[in-house]
């Protein structure tokens, strides 16, 4: 019989085994158990960040299995519902990918769709135009909601306003969307392919994949050079009138996941805003009420991270979350975080890493993050190290060298 007074033993983890697949090809293999399988077809010549016109890739992936000369986009989707799978299409900032999902049985059947909609696809002009249309609706109810203009403004900040990141979409680029430019970016950009197969083992991928034209080659980890963020104007006040709620950001660059203060930046990111049990949502939403939510987050790229905290409040307690932010992070520069915090925190990040390395389908999820921005199958060997070994004197230092509340990036928008 448990004993449910007793709190069960806190065992540290020491180590991680993430699974990652090695391969000296372009087909990587993450073994399942499961009878369904998930394969992506991964095109690292596609990622947006390459691109003139990001959203000419966004919407090329978009409208991929929009149709064909022999089938319409209904008919495509209903072959693929007949075979119990789903296919997502997506461009994003390194990579774009097709990523399919079904039952094991069914995988050709899929393969065999997805390659027909590569090779075929016609982007009909009623397709784009629905696409316009809705594209213009979500941006003017877009362009009404606080939250969605200040994160648009701080990217802008952070990253400068011609970083591929922070190009904000405007009724001008829906407009110019044709199918000209979808049809350019298949045949420039939908290049080389790689694979990651998350599936049965008795399943020959390699083979299957040969069937249908996708030629295996050697693989080489490209670390191709990326845009850097060129952080602009420190403050920035949107008026969006009548609003009773306030969209709070504020941001700045730091240093990326290969730095060795990285894993220090992602601690002290945790304590100040990064989960629940943060300073920011113990003061200043559980303790005084003042915002509706507030979070701290680090977003990597391959040679920079961006660091943002944001809030919702109502626009007349502004400069109080405002003051409330800049007391915690001065208080994180001054005072020593007290023993007990820093191991819940660390026993949570620690827990948060672990989760991620649950199941086949985890893995390889973060496996295709690994070769865009990781690139060292011991990463989480020294990250879990690090964590363990930090004390609250590095964390106070951690928060002098980069956590001063000046170098922050500041914008507010709603009703001011």
């Amino acid at each position: 019989m448990i004993d449910r007074t007793i709190a069960p033993e806190i065992k540290n983890i020491s180590h991680i085994n993430t699974g990652y697949p090695i391969s000296e090809t372009n087909i990587f293999r993450v073994d399942s158990e499961e009878e369904v399988f998930k394969l992506e077809i991964v095109f690292p010549k596609g990622g947006y960040s390459l691109l003139d016109n990001k959203y000419s890739g966004i919407y090329a992936m978009d409208l991929l299995f929009s149709g064909t000369q022999e089938k319409n986009a209904q008919k495509i989707a209903d072959e693929i519902d007949i075979l119990g799978g789903y296919i997502f299409k997506g461009c994003d900032y390194y990579t774009s990918s097709i990523t399919i999902f079904g039952i094991s049985e069914n995988i050709k059947s899929l393969i065999k769709i997805a390659k027909y909609c590569l090779e075929n696809c016609v982007y009909p002009l009623d397709e784009i135009n629905i696409l316009k249309n809705k594209k213009k609706s979500e941006l003017n109810i877009n362009l009404n909601k606080t939250n969605y203009l200040a994160n648009r403004q701080i990217n802008q900040m952070v990253f400068g306003k011609n970083h591929p990141y922070s190009v904000p979409l405007t009724e001008q680029i829906i407009d110019a969307l044709n199918s000209k430019d979808f049809l350019d970016y298949i045949n420039t950009r939908l290049v080389d392919p790689y694979f990651i197969f998350t599936g049965s083992k008795s399943m020959n991928i390699e083979e299957i994949l040969e069937e249908y034209g996708f030629s295996k080659r050697r693989f080489d980890i490209e670390l191709s050079s990326e845009e850097q963020a060129v952080e602009e104007v420190a403050n920035e006040l949107i008026i969006k009138s009548g609003s009773t709620q306030n969209s709070i950001r504020m941001g700045k660059k730091l240093p990326s996941k290969k730095d060795p203060d990285f894993f220090k930046i992602s601690l002290v990111n945790l304590i100040l805003g990064g989960y629940f049990g943060s300073r920011l949502m113990k003061n200043i939403r559980e303790e005084k009420g003042l915002t509706y939510g507030i979070h701290s987050s680090i977003t990597p790229f391959k040679t920079y991270s961006i660091f943002k905290i944001s809030s919702e409040c109502n626009n007349k307690l502004t400069e109080q979350v405002k003051t409330e932010i800049i007391s915690e992070m001065n208080i994180l520069r001054t005072e020593l975080v007290e023993i007990e915090e820093l191991t819940v925190a660390k026993n949570y990040l620690l827990g948060a890493i672990s989760r991620n390395f649950d199941g086949a389908f985890n893995i390889s999820d973060r496996f295709k993050t690994f070769l865009e921005i990781d690139n060292d199958y011991d990463y989480y060997t020294k990250y879990f190290k690090a964590i363990t070994d930090i004390s609250a004197e590095d964390i106070r230092e951690c928060a002098n060298n980069y956590f001063d509340p000046n170098s922050l990036k500041y914008c507010v928008a709603g009703e001011m």
